[in-house]
Order: C-alpha cells, then sequence, then structure tokens
C-alpha cells in the first residue's frame, strides 16, 4: 500500500475520532448549554415561590417567577416516589446516572426495530434537563443535550443521595399550567398538600409526566385516566402494589379538587395585589444573612395575613350574587336608555386613550384616522358576561361600551378590637376591572352622617333633643335648600329618629349648629385621612371617602371611641422560617397608657355607645330595616345606609359586636346609574350586606352574638323616647325668636330675622310690607 493511500485510510480513521473530540469539548466547553462542576451542584437553589395565607391557614395565593414551594422528602407520600421510579426509572437505585441497560435497549428498539421506547432518560437525567433547560431544536442539538445531561447526572450523583436526588426532582418538575413541582400540582388538582396525596392522586400526577397537557386531568380525564392506570399497573409490576389494590382504583373515576390561583383567579385577588405592593415597599429595608435584599418572587418568603378565608369566600358570594342581579336590571334600562352613544362618545374615546392597544398604536406611528379605523373595526374577542365568557365579533369601541356599562362594587369587613381586616373584595373581576374599590374615592352620601351626629353629640346634643323638620335656604352657600329624599317635611324629631328615618334637613341642621370645623375634627378623630370641604353638604356625604376609611371610622363606636388600625399582614417569614417582619401593633387588648393619650383624640365612650344604640335603631327601625326583613338577620346589627346624588353611589356600613363591614355598589363611570328608585342603598349595597351576613351562618364557628358586648353600649344616653312630638307652645315662641316659620322655608342667613327685634318689629310691619307689594 503507498504511502499516499495510508495517509488517507489514518485521515479516514481519524476522522471520526477528531469529530468525536470536537463534540465532546463543545459539550464541556457550554456550547450546548451549561455543564455545571460539583461545587455549583452541590448549592443548588431553585426559585421558590413567596406564599400567602389566611389567618385561618388556607392558601390565598402565591408570588412567584416559577410556581414552586419546597418541600422535604419526608413531606411527600410515599406512594408518589414509588409511582415515580415504577414508571420513571425502575433501576434508579442501581444506577449511578446513567442506565447503561436502558439506554442500549432504547437504541437497539429504536434504531434496528424503528420503535418509540421513549429517550430512556433516568430520573438524575431529566433532573438535569430540569435544572438546566435545552435552549435549541434539531437533532445535532438533542445529541449534544443529552450528553450533556449525562455529564450533568453523572456529577449528580457523586454530590447527592437518591433520596436528595428524588426530592430535587419532585421539587423542580413542571406539572403544567405554571407550577413546578409535586407541592403545588397537588394544591392545585387535589386542594391538598403532598403529604396527604393518595394512591389514585399520586398515579394521576405521576402519568402526568409524560406530557403536562396531553395528561391534563382538568382537561383531559379520560386521557388521565388511562395514563392513571399504566402508572398503576407499573408499580404492580415491580412489586410495589398489590395487583387487588390496583384493580380497585382503576375503576375510579379521575376525583380533582382543582382549585386555579393566578393573580386574577382564586380568593382574594384585589386583596393579594394590595399585600403584594405592600410587602414590596416592607422587604425594601430588610436584608437576609447573606447581605442581600430578599426577593419576593424567588425566595420563598411565608406572608401570614389577617384574611380569614370563610369570611372572603362568604363575601365574595355576596358580591357575586348581588351584581348579578343588579346588571339584569341595568341591562334592561340601558336597553330603554342607552348610556353611551353607539359611536364617538367621549367617554369611550378617553378609555379607549388608556388602553395598551392605542398607545402601542401611537407608538408604531399610526395616524389619527388608522387608530380610529382599528376603533371600529370588528374583530373576534371574549367578553365578560356574568352568565360567561361569550365569543363575539365586536369592535373595540363596543368591548369599551360593553366594560365601561357594568356596575362595580367594593366590600370590607375588620374586627374592629385589633383592625384586623378579615375580608377584602375590591370589585367584580380583577382580570377585566383592576381598580380597587376598597381603596377608591367616592362620595359617601347618608352614611357619612353617623360622623356628623357623632359630632353633635360631643357638642352637648342629645338623641332624644327633638328638631324641627322644616326646609332651610342657606343662602351663604349659593342658597342651597337641602330637600328630605321624599320630600316630607313638617313635625319634630328626635336626633336618634331623625338619624334612623336619614332627614336631611335635620342632618344639616346639626351640622351647622355644630359647627363645620368640629365635624371635620371628629371626622379626623375617627380615622378620616381624606379632604373633608368647609361646606354643610358634608352632612349629605359630598365628601369622597375611601371605603376602607369609613369602615375604619365606624370601628370607632364599637371601640369606645377609638378608631382601629387597619391590619394586613400578621407575620412574614422567610424559607427558613424566620420572622423577619411582624407588624408593631400586632398586641391586641386594651393599653391604660395607650388608651389615656388617645383620649384627647377619640370620641367619648359616651358617644360612641350612644351611635352603636342610634345606629341599631337605623337597622331595626329605619332604613336599613330590610335586613331585618328580607334578609332575616336577627342577631345584633347596626349600620347605615348611603346614597348619592342620582343614584350615583350605593353605601352601606354595618357592624356586629365583632366585625365591622361596608360596601360600595356604583359605575366606573358617573353616567353609569339607575334612574330610580332602585338605585337607593337599600336596593343596590345593603342586599350585599344581608347576603354576606346570611352566607357566614354557613360557618357556625363564625356565629354572630345576639347583643352588642356591654362596654359597647352601657355608657349610652337614653333612647326610649317617641320618635315624633306635637309642637309645644315653648317650641312655637323658640321657633318665633330664632326666625322659624311654620308655612316657608327658613333663610338661615338673615339678620334681620335672626335678631330678636327684628322679629318683633316684623309683627307690626308685615302688613305694611304685604300691602306695598301688592301695589
Amino acid at each position: 500500500m503507498s504511502k499516499t493511500k495510508k495517509r488517507i485510510l489514518i485521515g479516514f480513521c481519524a476522522l471520526p475520532l477528531a469529530l468525536v473530540i470536537i463534540f465532546i469539548s463543545m459539550v464541556y466547553g457550554g456550547y450546548f448549554g451549561p455543564v455545571p462542576g460539583t461545587d455549583e451542584l452541590s448549592s443548588i437553589q431553585n426559585y421558590e415561590a413567596s406564599q400567602v395565607f389566611s389567618s385561618d391557614g388556607k392558601l390565598l395565593g402565591t408570588y412567584y417567577l416559577q410556581n414552586r414551594t419546597e418541600v422535604s422528602l419526608e413531606e411527600i407520600n410515599p406512594l408518589m416516589t414509588r409511582a415515580l421510579i415504577a414508571v420513571e426509572d425502575a433501576r434508579f437505585y442501581e444506577h449511578n446516572g446513567i442506565d447503561e441497560r436502558a439506554l442500549a435497549r432504547v437504541l437497539f428498539k429504536t434504531i434496528l426495530l424503528g420503535q418509540d421506547t421513549g429517550g430512556g432518560s433516568t430520573l438524575t437525567q431529566q433532573l438535569a434537563k430540569n435544572l438546566y433547560p435545552r435552549d435549541e431544536t434539531g437533532w445535532f442539538h438533542l445529541v449534544g443535550d443529552k450528553f450533556r445531561e449525562m455529564i450533568i447526572a453523572r456529577r449528580l450523583e457523586r454530590v447527592y443521595s437518591k433520596e436528595k436526588i428524588l426530592s430535587l426532582y419532585l421539587n423542580s418538575v413542571s406539572f403544567g399550567e405554571e407550577i413546578y413541582g409535586v407541592e403545588m400540582a397537588a394544591l392545585r388538582f387535589f386542594g391538598k398538600d403532598a403529604s396527604d396525596l393518595n394512591l389514585q392522586e399520586a398515579a394521576t400526577l405521576t402519568g402526568m409526566l409524560k406530557g403536562t397537557s396531553w395528561y391534563n386531568p382538568k382537561n383531559h380525564p379520560e386521557r388521565a385516566k388511562e395514563r392513571r392506570n399504566v402508572v398503576l399497573n407499573q408499580m404492580v409490576r415491580y412489586g410495589n402494589l398489590s395487583s387487588e389494590v390496583a384493580d380497585s382504583v382503576m375503576a375510579l373515576p379521575t376525583q380533582l379538587t382543582y382549585t386555579r390561583i393566578t393573580s386574577n383567579e382564586g380568593p382574594a385577588p384585589y386583596f393579594r395585589e394590595h399585600i403584594r405592593q405592600e410587602v414590596s415597599r416592607i422587604l425594601e429595608s430588610r436584608t437576609g444573612s447573606d447581605g442581600k435584599k430578599y426577593n419576593l418572587y424567588t425566595d420563598g418568603l411565608e406572608i401570614q395575613t389577617t384574611v380569614d378565608s370563610r369570611v372572603q369566600i362568604a363575601a365574595e358570594k355576596a358580591v357575586d350574587a348581588q351584581m348579578k342581579e343588579l346588571q339584569d336590571f341595568l341591562n334592561r334600562q340601558i336597553e330603554r336608555s342607552p348610556i353611551f352613544a353607539d359611536r364617538n362618545d367621549s367617554t369611550i374615546h378617553y378609555a379607549w386613550r388608556q388602553t395598551d392597544q392605542y398607545e402601542q398604536l401611537k407608538n408604531a406611528g399610526r395616524t389619527d384616522s388608522e387608530i380610529d379605523s382599528v376603533l371600529h373595526t370588528p374583530r373576534q374577542m371574549e367578553l365578560f358576561t356574568w352568565d360567561g365568557y361569550e365569543q363575539r365579533s365586536v369592535a373595540p369601541y363596543d368591548s369599551l361600551k360593553h366594560y365601561l356599562s357594568f356596575l362595580n362594587s367594593g366590600f370590607l369587613a375588620m374586627k374592629p378590637q385589633n383592625g384586623h381586616v378579615v375580608a377584602w373584595v375590591g370589585g367584580i373581576n380583577h382580570k377585566h376591572f383592576k381598580y380597587d374599590h376598597v381603596k377608591s374615592k367616592r362620595q359617601v352620601g347618608s352614611a357619612f352622617k353617623p360622623i356628623v351626629y357623632a359630632a353633635a353629640l360631643e357638642s352637648g346634643m342629645r338623641p332624644c333633643d327633638y328638631r324641627r323638620n322644616i326646609l332651610t335656604t342657606y343662602e351663604e352657600y349659593e342658597e342651597w335648600t337641602p330637600r328630605n329624599h321624599a320630600d316630607e317635611y313638617g313635625g319634630r324629631y328626635s336626633i336618634s329618629a331623625a338619624l334612623a328615618n336619614s332627614y336631611n334637613t335635620i342632618a344639616v341642621d346639626l351640622l351647622m349648629d355644630t359647627g363645620i370645623p368640629e365635624v371635620q375634627s371628629t371626622a379626623q378623630k375617627m380615622g378620616i385621612q381624606s379632604y373633608i370641604p368647609s361646606e354643610p353638604s358634608i352632612a349629605l356625604g359630598t365628601a369622597e371617602v375611601s371605603l376602607m376609611e369609613l369602615v375604619t371610622s365606624y370601628t370607632s363606636f364599637l371601640n369606645e371611641g377609638r378608631p382601629a388600625t387597619p391590619i394586613l399582614i400578621t407575620s412574614i417569614k422567610n424559607a427558613q422560617g424566620e420572622v423577619i417582619y411582624q407588624p408593631e401593633n400586632e398586641t391586641p387588648g386594651y393599653n391604660e397608657q395607650v388608651a389615656s393619650a388617645m383620649d384627647d383624640n377619640s370620641l367619648s365612650p359616651r358617644t360612641a355607645a350612644t351611635m352603636v344604640r342610634m345606629l341599631e335603631k337605623v337597622v331595626n327601625e329605619g332604613t336599613g330595616y330590610r335586613l331585618r326583613s328580607r334578609f332575616g338577620i336577627d342577631h345584633a346589627l347596626a349600620g347605615k345606609t348611603g346614597t348619592t346624588q342620582n343614584y350615583t353611589d350605593g353605601w352601606f356600613v354595618g357592624m356586629t359586636p365583632e366585625m365591622v363591614f361596608g360596601t360600595w355598589v356604583g359605575g366606573w363611570n358617573y353616567r353609569v346609574r339607575f334612574d330610580g328608585s332602585m338605585g337607593y342603598a337599600s336596593q343596590t349595597a345593603l342586599p350585599i350586606v344581608g347576603r354576606f351576613l346570611q352566607n357566614i351562618q354557613d360557618y357556625p364557628e363564625l356565629e354572630q352574638a345576639d347583643r352588642f358586648y356591654s362596654n359597647q353600649t352601657s355608657l349610652s344616653y337614653r333612647l326610649n323616647c317617641p320618635d315624633f312630638r306635637p309642637d309645644k307652645l315653648s317650641d312655637r315662641l323658640k321657633d318665633f325668636f330664632q326666625g322659624r316659620d311654620d308655612d316657608e322655608p327658613v333663610v338661615k342667613d338673615d339678620e334681620e330675622k335672626k335678631s330678636i327685634f327684628g322679629r318683633i318689629r316684623s309683627i307690626f310691619t308685615k302688613d305694611d310690607d304685604e300691602s306695598n307689594s301688592d301695589n
């Protein structure tokens, strides 16, 4: 053989070897992805979701980059690991990361017989793939990735025990739906911890790993059942299960307790969004032992909140039921009298300019006419309705009109003794209506009147003092004449009866006699932080206040005059279980020193107790009576309705001995409202509270007390006086000298009529004045 041929032959033989060396160098060099050393592998740290828990231990939600909660192998039912090994890697305890026998079998059957027998990857190789995912596709990269995963698997086996590898795998594997690890999968599909999984549940989750979408038990129950039974047969084959037990489980249908929790779905989404912002603020000033700031999305924090899942569910059900019913009424009204124009409505155009789609079109350089064309061009959309989502062909303009025509609501419940917020419903659907109406500010209507009455009591008035129900014109305030909702006037009513029946004339009269600054000061003492205008109309609730502030203010009545400080978070723990945050005032109970210091900045206990009794009267006899008559609520209850002008907003704030709660109903835009008596708060907001209190009765452990506690009512002034009484001679004389006439509205700013001498002079000049006016 010639030298040339020898060189060619050597070169031909050396080429594959060179290619192999190049290929191996590419793998180790990171061309196909990272190949970590044993030092890096020994300190694997998965991203771990932070969890939000209710006060009664229920998972409310998570914040994450990867939705995962780490658990130890001891916290996973052994049935899960047996099922996993049986179906995914029967020789797991016999190999060192690579199962050569299984690999040879796969290669033989795939190459020679053309059968699809799977990849032959061990659990350790799958773990390597989970920890260091593949970046590219194609056969060349597939081979490179497989080889890279074998190297990582061997190194993992050198660093960790078999048990630790199982733990790492079960905590890192994806189960689809953006959830990672068996703990989150068990919670999502079966509503329980991984430690509580039974045999059929463990087999179902294991079966999903072959194809998380294809074998999803929620979407494809029959496929999931068939795959589950394959897993059970494998467990029988490898001696992990008797055939009798397997047969009995195979006969069962796929049984789920599916709970999907996302930023928009699951319990308390508005509350969780507020907590996310609050915790992010808290973490800015806290660092871990390594000196780094905590990361809400990766550090596996445990956030304990005050929300009670039972109370939250009762509130959400009440809001949903009432708002669906109200929307049906409003939709029929809209059919008769549309709120928004079919084209070029300014409100719709304003909303359009706030959308991401508009901003994207503008940034892309589209002209106004092109953008307007997009606004009015129909396309397929999925629209939310109270009867479910509907597929429709509509233009963005009509979609905006659809969503802007919804009534919305907010609901908040709080424990007055310690300020714990136990329920928070910020709106009707967090996906489509992001604005949180627990925090939004709206005019509060007559729900503000208890603050006016509290200020009046503080100034020396009593519940059994009588006030005349008469129209009064306030010239100093642009000749404003407040009217009662039914235009009913005449007679004298006790202050307690005037509140129960929500007479506007008397509320304004009380405010003017008490003084606007005194009412403003009382509102601040009770926890109202919003601006209160220096106008007499605040007696009727024209100030814009949030639901959070209003509910907080009513806690003053149950707390001997001191408002509670709202508390939402009771503790934050890091992944090691160490407390890194606890609110400073999280010590319930009565502190004499603190109480003494607050006396000058709170209501008197007598005023607070009297207001509880007066607000009981509102429910028992006045505008809140439907809670008794329609909803059958018979336990201790007090509260106040509030309706703003033109039925724009409806409010009800109420209380039992251990809970203060409030709700608001209205539209995103002030045009979205009822045009008649259906818009009264007794029809819109009050029924939410009625439904809520009915729902609470489903939980016997949350039973409400029959009476208010003695410290909440024992100091009150007497209220056992008639609501109404006829005029006495002393009343007539008092009216005369104060310029109050029977047959005409009082003009409050007429100085001559306010003076005694002016009133006396008017007796002798009245006829002359009238004769002159006739000429």
